[in-house]
Protein backbone atom coordinates (compact mmCIF):
# COMPACT_ATOMS: atom_id res chain seq x y z
CA UNK A 1 0.00 0.00 0.00
CA UNK A 2 1.01 3.66 -0.24
CA UNK A 3 4.20 4.69 -2.03
CA UNK A 4 5.66 1.21 -1.64
CA UNK A 5 2.58 -0.15 -3.41
CA UNK A 6 3.32 1.99 -6.44
CA UNK A 7 6.71 0.39 -6.84
CA UNK A 8 5.44 -3.11 -6.17
CA UNK A 9 2.94 -2.77 -9.00
CA UNK A 10 5.78 -1.88 -11.37
CA UNK A 11 7.87 -4.71 -9.96
CA UNK A 12 5.11 -7.17 -10.87
CA UNK A 13 5.35 -6.09 -14.51
CA UNK A 14 9.11 -6.23 -14.31
CA UNK A 15 8.92 -9.84 -13.13
CA UNK A 16 6.64 -10.82 -16.01
CA UNK A 17 3.06 -10.25 -14.79
CA UNK A 18 0.79 -9.80 -17.80
CA UNK A 19 -0.94 -6.74 -16.33
CA UNK A 20 -1.45 -4.64 -13.21
CA UNK A 21 -4.18 -2.30 -11.99
CA UNK A 22 -4.46 1.47 -12.26
CA UNK A 23 -7.17 4.01 -11.51
CA UNK A 24 -8.92 5.75 -14.38
CA UNK A 25 -8.31 9.13 -12.79
CA UNK A 26 -7.06 10.73 -9.59
CA UNK A 27 -9.59 10.13 -6.82
CA UNK A 28 -10.77 6.82 -8.31
CA UNK A 29 -8.08 4.72 -6.59
CA UNK A 30 -9.36 1.38 -5.31
CA UNK A 31 -6.52 1.23 -2.77
CA UNK A 32 -3.82 3.49 -1.42
CA UNK A 33 -0.80 3.57 -3.69
CA UNK A 34 -2.69 2.76 -6.87
CA UNK A 35 -1.43 4.98 -9.69
CA UNK A 36 -3.69 6.59 -12.26
CA UNK A 37 -3.55 5.11 -15.75
CA UNK A 38 -1.69 8.19 -17.01
CA UNK A 39 0.93 7.79 -14.25
CA UNK A 40 1.30 4.09 -14.99
CA UNK A 41 1.71 4.67 -18.72
CA UNK A 42 4.34 7.29 -18.04
CA UNK A 43 6.24 5.05 -15.61
CA UNK A 44 6.21 2.06 -17.98
CA UNK A 45 6.46 3.54 -21.48
CA UNK A 46 7.93 6.97 -20.83
CA UNK A 47 8.75 8.87 -24.01
CA UNK A 48 8.81 5.85 -26.32
CA UNK A 49 7.12 6.37 -29.71
CA UNK A 50 3.74 4.76 -30.24
CA UNK A 51 2.27 3.27 -33.37
CA UNK A 52 -0.93 4.93 -34.60
CA UNK A 53 -1.63 3.75 -38.13
CA UNK A 54 -4.49 4.06 -40.58
CA UNK A 55 -4.29 2.67 -44.09
CA UNK A 56 -6.14 1.17 -47.01
CA UNK A 57 -4.58 -2.18 -47.90
CA UNK A 58 -3.09 -2.41 -51.41
CA UNK A 59 -4.47 -5.08 -53.70
CA UNK A 60 -3.20 -8.62 -53.24
CA UNK A 61 -0.39 -9.25 -55.68
CA UNK A 62 -1.12 -12.99 -55.54
CA UNK A 63 -4.71 -12.34 -56.57
CA UNK A 64 -3.80 -9.62 -59.05
CA UNK A 65 -1.20 -11.72 -60.89
CA UNK A 66 -3.63 -14.60 -61.30
CA UNK A 67 -6.39 -12.28 -62.49
CA UNK A 68 -4.13 -10.44 -64.96
CA UNK A 69 -2.96 -13.67 -66.59
CA UNK A 70 -6.52 -15.07 -66.71
CA UNK A 71 -7.71 -11.83 -68.36
CA UNK A 72 -4.88 -12.07 -70.90
CA UNK A 73 -6.01 -15.61 -71.82
CA UNK A 74 -9.68 -14.67 -72.06
CA UNK A 75 -11.76 -13.67 -75.04
CA UNK A 76 -13.06 -10.12 -74.68
CA UNK A 77 -12.15 -7.23 -72.41
CA UNK A 78 -11.89 -7.76 -68.66
CA UNK A 79 -12.15 -4.94 -66.15
CA UNK A 80 -10.16 -5.37 -62.93
CA UNK A 81 -10.82 -2.76 -60.24
CA UNK A 82 -8.92 -1.80 -57.06
CA UNK A 83 -5.52 -2.25 -58.69
CA UNK A 84 -2.43 -0.87 -56.96
CA UNK A 85 0.90 -1.33 -58.73
CA UNK A 86 3.92 -3.17 -57.36
CA UNK A 87 6.87 -4.76 -59.13
CA UNK A 88 5.40 -8.28 -59.24
CA UNK A 89 2.00 -7.15 -60.52
CA UNK A 90 3.61 -4.88 -63.10
CA UNK A 91 5.63 -7.90 -64.25
CA UNK A 92 2.33 -9.74 -64.75
CA UNK A 93 1.07 -6.88 -66.92
CA UNK A 94 4.25 -7.11 -69.00
CA UNK A 95 3.65 -10.84 -69.41
CA UNK A 96 0.07 -10.12 -70.55
CA UNK A 97 1.38 -7.69 -73.15
CA UNK A 98 4.02 -10.21 -74.29
CA UNK A 99 1.24 -12.74 -74.88
CA UNK A 100 -0.49 -10.22 -77.13
CA UNK A 101 -3.11 -8.84 -74.75
CA UNK A 102 -3.96 -5.13 -74.84
CA UNK A 103 -3.67 -3.38 -71.48
CA UNK A 104 -4.86 0.06 -70.42
CA UNK A 105 -4.88 1.61 -66.96
CA UNK A 106 -7.48 4.07 -65.66
CA UNK A 107 -7.05 6.24 -62.58
CA UNK A 108 -9.82 5.88 -60.01
CA UNK A 109 -8.68 7.99 -57.07
CA UNK A 110 -5.97 6.26 -55.07
CA UNK A 111 -6.71 3.00 -56.89
CA UNK A 112 -6.59 2.09 -60.56
CA UNK A 113 -8.70 0.05 -62.98
CA UNK A 114 -7.14 -2.36 -65.46
CA UNK A 115 -8.79 -2.97 -68.82
CA UNK A 116 -7.30 -6.06 -70.44
CA UNK A 117 -8.39 -7.34 -73.86
CA UNK A 118 -7.31 -10.96 -73.98
CA UNK A 119 -6.10 -13.17 -76.80
CA UNK A 120 -8.85 -15.82 -76.61
CA UNK A 121 -6.19 -18.43 -75.90
CA UNK A 122 -6.28 -21.94 -77.32
CA UNK A 123 -3.71 -24.70 -77.66
CA UNK A 124 -0.81 -23.61 -79.89
CA UNK A 125 -2.29 -20.16 -80.59
CA UNK A 126 1.09 -18.41 -80.16
CA UNK A 127 3.15 -20.95 -82.09
CA UNK A 128 5.98 -19.12 -83.88
CA UNK A 129 5.05 -15.84 -82.16
CA UNK A 130 6.24 -16.34 -78.60
CA UNK A 131 9.93 -17.18 -78.27
CA UNK A 132 10.81 -15.92 -74.79
CA UNK A 133 9.06 -14.52 -71.75
CA UNK A 134 10.41 -12.46 -68.86
CA UNK A 135 8.68 -12.91 -65.49
CA UNK A 136 10.61 -10.17 -63.69
CA UNK A 137 11.45 -11.16 -60.12
CA UNK A 138 8.25 -13.10 -59.49
CA UNK A 139 8.43 -16.75 -58.44
CA UNK A 140 4.65 -16.99 -58.70
CA UNK A 141 4.66 -15.78 -62.31
CA UNK A 142 7.40 -18.27 -63.14
CA UNK A 143 5.35 -21.17 -61.86
CA UNK A 144 2.06 -19.97 -63.36
CA UNK A 145 3.51 -19.32 -66.80
CA UNK A 146 5.62 -22.50 -67.14
CA UNK A 147 2.58 -24.77 -67.75
CA UNK A 148 0.66 -22.04 -69.59
CA UNK A 149 3.34 -21.32 -72.22
CA UNK A 150 3.65 -25.06 -72.84
CA UNK A 151 0.11 -24.94 -74.21
CA UNK A 152 0.54 -21.70 -76.16
CA UNK A 153 3.82 -22.28 -78.06
CA UNK A 154 6.73 -24.70 -78.38
CA UNK A 155 10.18 -24.06 -76.93
CA UNK A 156 9.53 -20.82 -75.04
CA UNK A 157 12.41 -19.60 -72.89
CA UNK A 158 11.43 -18.19 -69.49
CA UNK A 159 13.80 -15.66 -67.96
CA UNK A 160 13.88 -13.75 -64.66
CA UNK A 161 15.91 -11.11 -62.87
CA UNK A 162 17.44 -10.07 -59.54
CA UNK A 163 16.91 -12.57 -56.70
CA UNK A 164 14.84 -14.86 -58.93
CA UNK A 165 17.94 -15.91 -60.87
CA UNK A 166 19.28 -17.57 -57.71
CA UNK A 167 16.03 -19.00 -56.39
CA UNK A 168 15.73 -22.75 -56.63
CA UNK A 169 12.55 -23.93 -58.35
CA UNK A 170 12.49 -27.20 -56.46
CA UNK A 171 10.45 -29.95 -58.06
CA UNK A 172 9.62 -27.98 -61.22
CA UNK A 173 11.11 -30.53 -63.64
CA UNK A 174 9.47 -33.51 -61.94
CA UNK A 175 6.05 -31.86 -61.89
CA UNK A 176 6.20 -30.79 -65.53
CA UNK A 177 7.56 -34.20 -66.60
CA UNK A 178 4.54 -35.78 -64.91
CA UNK A 179 2.24 -34.04 -67.41
CA UNK A 180 4.47 -34.60 -70.47
CA UNK A 181 6.37 -31.29 -70.53
CA UNK A 182 10.16 -31.01 -70.27
CA UNK A 183 12.36 -28.19 -69.00
CA UNK A 184 15.91 -27.73 -70.24
CA UNK A 185 18.62 -25.24 -69.21
CA UNK A 186 19.66 -22.44 -71.54
CA UNK A 187 22.80 -20.35 -71.59
CA UNK A 188 23.11 -18.38 -68.36
CA UNK A 189 21.16 -20.84 -66.25
CA UNK A 190 22.60 -22.13 -62.98
CA UNK A 191 21.16 -25.54 -63.86
CA UNK A 192 23.39 -28.03 -65.61
CA UNK A 193 21.40 -31.22 -65.06
CA UNK A 194 18.97 -31.79 -67.92
CA UNK A 195 16.89 -34.07 -65.71
CA UNK A 196 16.38 -31.59 -62.84
CA UNK A 197 16.29 -28.00 -64.03
CA UNK A 198 15.85 -25.87 -60.92
CA UNK A 199 16.92 -22.37 -61.94
CA UNK A 200 15.96 -19.81 -64.58
CA UNK A 201 16.42 -19.30 -67.43
CA UNK A 202 15.01 -22.51 -68.92
CA UNK A 203 13.22 -23.67 -72.05
CA UNK A 204 9.75 -25.22 -71.91
CA UNK A 205 9.19 -27.99 -74.47
CA UNK A 206 6.23 -30.21 -75.24
CA UNK A 207 2.52 -29.99 -74.46
CA UNK A 208 0.48 -31.27 -71.53
CA UNK A 209 -0.36 -34.78 -72.78
CA UNK A 210 -0.97 -36.78 -69.60
CA UNK A 211 -4.69 -36.70 -68.91
CA UNK A 212 -4.26 -38.54 -65.59
CA UNK A 213 -1.26 -37.13 -63.74
CA UNK A 214 0.05 -37.60 -60.20
CA UNK A 215 2.59 -35.41 -58.44
CA UNK A 216 3.85 -34.23 -55.07
CA UNK A 217 2.72 -30.88 -53.72
CA UNK A 218 5.43 -30.68 -51.06
CA UNK A 219 7.21 -27.81 -52.81
CA UNK A 220 4.16 -25.55 -52.80
CA UNK A 221 0.98 -24.80 -54.69
CA UNK A 222 2.15 -22.34 -57.34
CA UNK A 223 2.95 -24.86 -60.09
CA UNK A 224 -0.29 -26.65 -59.26
CA UNK A 225 -2.11 -23.35 -59.79
CA UNK A 226 -0.26 -22.94 -63.09
CA UNK A 227 -1.41 -26.38 -64.20
CA UNK A 228 -5.00 -25.60 -63.23
CA UNK A 229 -4.81 -22.47 -65.39
CA UNK A 230 -3.18 -24.30 -68.32
CA UNK A 231 -5.21 -27.53 -68.42
CA UNK A 232 -8.44 -25.92 -69.70
CA UNK A 233 -6.47 -24.98 -72.85
CA UNK A 234 -5.66 -28.61 -73.72
CA UNK A 235 -9.09 -29.44 -75.12
CA UNK A 236 -9.07 -32.72 -73.15
CA UNK A 237 -10.64 -34.02 -69.96
CA UNK A 238 -7.90 -33.73 -67.32
CA UNK A 239 -7.44 -35.38 -63.92
CA UNK A 240 -4.75 -34.25 -61.52
CA UNK A 241 -3.82 -35.92 -58.22
CA UNK A 242 -1.62 -33.89 -55.84
CA UNK A 243 -0.12 -35.70 -52.86
CA UNK A 244 0.95 -33.87 -49.69
CA UNK A 245 -0.49 -30.53 -50.85
CA UNK A 246 0.83 -27.27 -49.39
CA UNK A 247 -0.53 -23.70 -49.38
CA UNK A 248 -4.01 -25.09 -50.01
CA UNK A 249 -5.75 -21.70 -49.58
CA UNK A 250 -3.88 -20.35 -52.60
CA UNK A 251 -5.04 -23.30 -54.69
CA UNK A 252 -8.63 -22.48 -53.80
CA UNK A 253 -7.94 -18.83 -54.62
CA UNK A 254 -6.92 -19.95 -58.11
CA UNK A 255 -10.02 -22.11 -58.60
CA UNK A 256 -12.40 -19.41 -57.37
CA UNK A 257 -10.78 -16.84 -59.62
CA UNK A 258 -11.01 -19.15 -62.65
CA UNK A 259 -14.76 -19.40 -62.08
CA UNK A 260 -14.94 -15.65 -62.65
CA UNK A 261 -13.37 -16.24 -66.07
CA UNK A 262 -15.71 -19.08 -67.04
CA UNK A 263 -13.45 -22.00 -66.12
CA UNK A 264 -14.84 -24.60 -63.72
CA UNK A 265 -12.73 -27.13 -61.85
CA UNK A 266 -14.08 -29.76 -59.49
CA UNK A 267 -12.02 -30.70 -56.48
CA UNK A 268 -11.92 -33.28 -53.71
CA UNK A 269 -9.76 -33.25 -50.57
CA UNK A 270 -8.75 -36.57 -49.03
CA UNK A 271 -7.11 -37.63 -45.79
CA UNK A 272 -7.13 -40.17 -43.00
CA UNK A 273 -9.44 -40.47 -40.02
CA UNK A 274 -7.96 -37.34 -38.42
CA UNK A 275 -8.87 -35.31 -41.51
CA UNK A 276 -12.40 -36.70 -41.63
CA UNK A 277 -12.97 -36.00 -37.95
CA UNK A 278 -11.50 -32.51 -38.21
CA UNK A 279 -14.27 -31.28 -40.51
CA UNK A 280 -11.77 -30.39 -43.23
CA UNK A 281 -8.62 -29.13 -41.46
CA UNK A 282 -6.27 -28.26 -44.34
CA UNK A 283 -3.18 -29.27 -42.36
CA UNK A 284 -4.48 -32.87 -42.24
CA UNK A 285 -5.27 -33.18 -45.96
CA UNK A 286 -3.03 -35.76 -47.66
CA UNK A 287 -4.34 -35.63 -51.26
CA UNK A 288 -6.25 -33.32 -53.57
CA UNK A 289 -7.94 -34.47 -56.78
CA UNK A 290 -8.80 -31.98 -59.53
CA UNK A 291 -10.98 -32.62 -62.59
CA UNK A 292 -11.12 -30.26 -65.58
CA UNK A 293 -13.66 -30.85 -68.33
CA UNK A 294 -12.71 -30.46 -71.98
CA UNK A 295 -14.11 -27.70 -74.15
CA UNK A 296 -13.69 -24.82 -71.69
CA UNK A 297 -12.64 -21.32 -72.69
CA UNK A 298 -11.58 -18.27 -70.74
CA UNK A 299 -14.18 -15.50 -70.98
CA UNK A 300 -13.80 -11.87 -69.92
CA UNK A 301 -14.70 -10.90 -66.36
CA UNK A 302 -15.39 -7.79 -64.30
CA UNK A 303 -14.20 -7.92 -60.71
CA UNK A 304 -12.45 -6.01 -57.96
CA UNK A 305 -9.06 -7.22 -56.77
CA UNK A 306 -8.88 -8.21 -53.12
CA UNK A 307 -6.91 -6.25 -50.55
CA UNK A 308 -3.61 -7.86 -49.54
CA UNK A 309 -3.43 -9.54 -46.13
CA UNK A 310 0.31 -10.15 -46.61
CA UNK A 311 0.95 -6.41 -46.93
CA UNK A 312 -1.10 -5.62 -43.81
CA UNK A 313 0.53 -8.12 -41.44
CA UNK A 314 3.32 -5.83 -40.17
CA UNK A 315 0.83 -3.02 -39.53
CA UNK A 316 -1.57 -5.30 -37.64
CA UNK A 317 1.24 -6.65 -35.46
CA UNK A 318 2.61 -3.16 -34.83
CA UNK A 319 -0.81 -2.06 -33.59
CA UNK A 320 -1.06 -5.07 -31.29
CA UNK A 321 2.33 -4.41 -29.66
CA UNK A 322 2.91 -0.68 -29.80
CA UNK A 323 -0.42 1.17 -30.06
CA UNK A 324 -3.23 0.74 -32.56
CA UNK A 325 -3.97 0.52 -36.26
CA UNK A 326 -7.02 0.60 -38.50
CA UNK A 327 -6.98 -1.10 -41.89
CA UNK A 328 -9.58 -0.81 -44.62
CA UNK A 329 -9.88 -2.89 -47.79
CA UNK A 330 -9.44 -6.37 -46.29
CA UNK A 331 -12.00 -9.17 -46.26
CA UNK A 332 -12.16 -11.71 -43.46
CA UNK A 333 -13.99 -13.98 -45.92
CA UNK A 334 -10.89 -14.09 -48.14
CA UNK A 335 -9.14 -17.32 -49.12
CA UNK A 336 -5.74 -15.63 -48.76
CA UNK A 337 -3.64 -17.79 -46.45
CA UNK A 338 -2.20 -14.83 -44.54
CA UNK A 339 -5.66 -14.14 -43.10
CA UNK A 340 -4.36 -16.56 -40.44
CA UNK A 341 -2.68 -13.56 -38.81
CA UNK A 342 -6.09 -12.71 -37.34
CA UNK A 343 -6.15 -16.04 -35.48
CA UNK A 344 -2.64 -15.37 -34.16
CA UNK A 345 -3.55 -11.87 -32.94
CA UNK A 346 -6.65 -13.13 -31.14
CA UNK A 347 -4.86 -16.15 -29.66
CA UNK A 348 -2.10 -13.86 -28.38
CA UNK A 349 -4.66 -11.57 -26.73
CA UNK A 350 -4.60 -8.45 -28.91
CA UNK A 351 -7.71 -6.27 -29.06
CA UNK A 352 -9.22 -7.05 -32.48
CA UNK A 353 -12.48 -5.71 -33.91
CA UNK A 354 -14.17 -5.38 -37.27
CA UNK A 355 -17.15 -3.26 -38.21
CA UNK A 356 -19.79 -3.65 -40.95
CA UNK A 357 -19.34 -7.32 -41.82
CA UNK A 358 -16.54 -9.24 -43.49
CA UNK A 359 -15.38 -6.28 -45.59
CA UNK A 360 -15.46 -3.66 -42.82
CA UNK A 361 -12.63 -1.72 -41.24
CA UNK A 362 -10.36 -3.80 -38.99
CA UNK A 363 -8.94 -2.27 -35.82
CA UNK A 364 -6.16 -3.84 -33.75
CA UNK A 365 -5.03 -2.31 -30.46
CA UNK A 366 -2.31 -2.94 -27.90
CA UNK A 367 -2.90 -5.43 -25.09
CA UNK A 368 -0.81 -7.79 -22.92
CA UNK A 369 0.30 -10.50 -25.36
CA UNK A 370 0.82 -14.19 -24.63
CA UNK A 371 2.67 -16.84 -26.62
CA UNK A 372 0.94 -18.59 -29.53
CA UNK A 373 1.29 -21.71 -31.68
CA UNK A 374 0.81 -21.63 -35.45
CA UNK A 375 1.17 -24.14 -38.26
CA UNK A 376 2.33 -21.83 -41.06
CA UNK A 377 2.82 -24.61 -43.62
CA UNK A 378 0.02 -23.09 -45.69
CA UNK A 379 0.94 -19.45 -44.99
CA UNK A 380 4.78 -19.30 -44.99
CA UNK A 381 4.90 -15.58 -45.82
CA UNK A 382 3.80 -14.90 -42.23
CA UNK A 383 7.04 -16.29 -40.79
CA UNK A 384 9.30 -13.18 -40.84
CA UNK A 385 6.91 -10.70 -39.22
CA UNK A 386 5.40 -13.21 -36.79
CA UNK A 387 8.86 -14.24 -35.59
CA UNK A 388 9.39 -10.62 -34.45
CA UNK A 389 5.82 -10.40 -33.10
CA UNK A 390 6.51 -13.51 -30.99
CA UNK A 391 9.45 -11.73 -29.36
CA UNK A 392 6.87 -9.47 -27.64
CA UNK A 393 4.52 -12.29 -26.58
CA UNK A 394 5.16 -13.56 -23.04
CA UNK A 395 6.24 -17.21 -23.13
CA UNK A 396 7.50 -19.50 -25.87
CA UNK A 397 5.72 -19.35 -29.22
CA UNK A 398 6.03 -22.00 -31.93
CA UNK A 399 5.67 -21.56 -35.69
CA UNK A 400 5.66 -24.71 -37.81
CA UNK A 401 6.61 -24.89 -41.49
CA UNK A 402 10.29 -23.94 -41.69
CA UNK A 403 10.75 -26.29 -44.64
CA UNK A 404 8.60 -23.95 -46.76
CA UNK A 405 11.08 -21.06 -46.45
CA UNK A 406 14.18 -22.12 -48.36
CA UNK A 407 12.99 -21.14 -51.85
CA UNK A 408 11.73 -17.62 -51.22
CA UNK A 409 13.46 -14.33 -52.12
CA UNK A 410 16.08 -15.36 -49.58
CA UNK A 411 16.78 -18.50 -47.58
CA UNK A 412 14.22 -17.20 -45.11
CA UNK A 413 14.73 -19.85 -42.46
CA UNK A 414 18.40 -18.86 -42.12
CA UNK A 415 17.64 -15.15 -42.58
CA UNK A 416 15.05 -15.22 -39.78
CA UNK A 417 17.33 -17.10 -37.37
CA UNK A 418 20.21 -14.71 -38.10
CA UNK A 419 17.90 -11.72 -37.59
CA UNK A 420 16.51 -13.01 -34.28
CA UNK A 421 19.99 -13.80 -32.98
CA UNK A 422 21.24 -10.31 -33.85
CA UNK A 423 18.15 -8.77 -32.24
CA UNK A 424 18.96 -10.63 -29.02
CA UNK A 425 15.91 -12.89 -29.16
CA UNK A 426 16.30 -16.43 -27.87
CA UNK A 427 15.12 -18.77 -30.64
CA UNK A 428 15.71 -22.35 -31.72
CA UNK A 429 14.64 -24.69 -34.49
CA UNK A 430 13.62 -28.31 -34.05
CA UNK A 431 12.89 -30.20 -37.25
CA UNK A 432 10.20 -28.11 -39.00
CA UNK A 433 9.32 -25.75 -36.13
CA UNK A 434 10.72 -22.42 -34.94
CA UNK A 435 10.50 -21.65 -31.22
CA UNK A 436 10.77 -18.04 -30.00
CA UNK A 437 11.09 -17.03 -26.36
CA UNK A 438 9.14 -13.82 -25.93
CA UNK A 439 8.59 -11.14 -23.31
CA UNK A 440 5.96 -8.43 -23.04
CA UNK A 441 6.81 -4.90 -24.15
CA UNK A 442 6.46 -3.72 -20.54
CA UNK A 443 8.89 -6.40 -19.34
CA UNK A 444 11.43 -5.47 -22.00
CA UNK A 445 11.23 -1.75 -21.14
CA UNK A 446 11.38 -2.18 -17.34
CA UNK A 447 14.24 -4.69 -17.56
CA UNK A 448 16.14 -2.72 -20.21
CA UNK A 449 15.93 -5.71 -22.58
CA UNK A 450 14.74 -4.09 -25.78
CA UNK A 451 15.75 -5.57 -29.10
CA UNK A 452 19.20 -4.65 -30.32
CA UNK A 453 19.59 -1.94 -32.92
CA UNK A 454 22.34 -1.74 -35.48
CA UNK A 455 22.95 -2.55 -39.13
CA UNK A 456 20.89 -5.39 -40.59
CA UNK A 457 20.55 -7.04 -43.97
CA UNK A 458 17.21 -7.62 -45.63
CA UNK A 459 18.77 -10.19 -47.98
CA UNK A 460 16.92 -8.19 -50.67
CA UNK A 461 13.72 -9.82 -49.39
CA UNK A 462 10.59 -7.66 -49.05
CA UNK A 463 9.17 -9.77 -46.20
CA UNK A 464 12.38 -9.38 -44.20
CA UNK A 465 12.16 -5.60 -44.59
CA UNK A 466 8.65 -5.70 -43.11
CA UNK A 467 9.88 -7.79 -40.17
CA UNK A 468 12.81 -5.46 -39.48
CA UNK A 469 10.60 -2.37 -39.60
CA UNK A 470 8.43 -3.98 -36.91
CA UNK A 471 11.53 -4.81 -34.84
CA UNK A 472 12.69 -1.21 -35.18
CA UNK A 473 9.75 -0.07 -33.00
CA UNK A 474 11.01 -2.17 -30.09
CA UNK A 475 14.75 -1.65 -30.46
CA UNK A 476 17.15 0.11 -28.09
CA UNK A 477 18.70 2.10 -30.95
CA UNK A 478 17.97 2.68 -34.66
CA UNK A 479 17.87 -0.30 -37.02
CA UNK A 480 19.52 0.38 -40.36
CA UNK A 481 18.47 -1.90 -43.23
CA UNK A 482 20.83 -2.29 -46.18
CA UNK A 483 18.08 -2.58 -48.82
CA UNK A 484 14.68 -1.23 -47.80
CA UNK A 485 13.62 -0.48 -51.37
CA UNK A 486 13.19 -4.15 -52.28
CA UNK A 487 9.80 -3.90 -50.54
CA UNK A 488 8.56 -2.36 -53.82
CA UNK A 489 8.24 -5.94 -55.05
CA UNK A 490 4.93 -6.19 -53.21
CA UNK A 491 4.16 -2.81 -51.55
CA UNK A 492 6.06 0.26 -52.83
CA UNK A 493 4.46 2.62 -50.28
CA UNK A 494 5.14 0.37 -47.28
CA UNK A 495 8.11 2.24 -45.80
CA UNK A 496 6.51 5.66 -46.08
CA UNK A 497 3.17 4.61 -44.61
CA UNK A 498 4.85 2.66 -41.81
CA UNK A 499 7.08 5.62 -40.91
CA UNK A 500 4.13 8.02 -40.97
CA UNK A 501 2.33 5.77 -38.45
CA UNK A 502 5.04 6.23 -35.78
CA UNK A 503 4.12 9.05 -33.38
CA UNK A 504 6.89 10.43 -31.16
Amino acid sequence: MGELGKQSRLDCLKLGAPYTYAALAEGDEAAAGQMTSDEMLEKVYGERPVFDGALVAPCSKSYAQRAIIAAALAEGTSRLGNYTPCSDSEAALNVARALGAQVSVEDAGDLKVLNITGIGASEGCLEGKLKSLSVGESGLLTRLMTPIVAELAEGVEITGEKTLANRKLAGASQIMNAVGVSLSPVEGSASTNQEAVEFLPYKVSGKITETHAEMSGENGSQLVSGLLMAMPLTGKHMNLLVEKPKSIPYTYMTMNLLKEFGVKITNEMLGGRDFLESNGDWSLCTEMIFKIKAGQKYTAAQLDLEGDWSAAVAFLCAGAIFGKVSVEGLSTASLQADLSVMDVLMDAGAVVSQFDGNDGEIIVAQAPLASFDLDASHCPDLFPVLSVFAAFCQGTSSIKGLSRLSNKESDRAKAIMDMLTQLGVVASADSDTLYIQGHSLAWRILNDRMLKGGSYTSHHDHRMVMALRLAELGADSPIKIDDKDCVAKSYPEFNDIFSDSIVS
